[in-house]
């Protein structure tokens, strides 16, 4: 499980290179992962990443006006994001 600075890195690291991208595929692993689905995940396709914050090891990413993108790595620790 990553660390509380290894977390903030990352939402640094997403802040300053993520904003302003779309989302251009969401796929669920593991439908045991999904707490909350309302909107569904298909929401997020097309949303504009628009800021990254922590809520302690949370990640929060913020798409468009009022949808947020809410995960935590838990135990695997990684985030897969494709390269430009």
């Amino acid at each position: 499980m990553p660390e509380m600075p290894e977390v903030q890195g990352l939402v640094d690291f997403l802040g300053g290179r993520a904003a302003g991208h779309a989302v251009t595929r969401v796929s669920v692993g593991e439908i045991a992962a999904l707490k909350t689905f309302d909107p569904p995940h298909t929401a997020l396709h097309g949303a504009t990443i628009s800021g990254a914050a922590r809520h302690g090891k949370f990640i929060d990413l913020t798409l468009g006006d009022d949808l947020h993108l809410v995960f935590h790595l838990a135990k695997a620790g990684w985030l897969r994001c494709p390269r430009r």
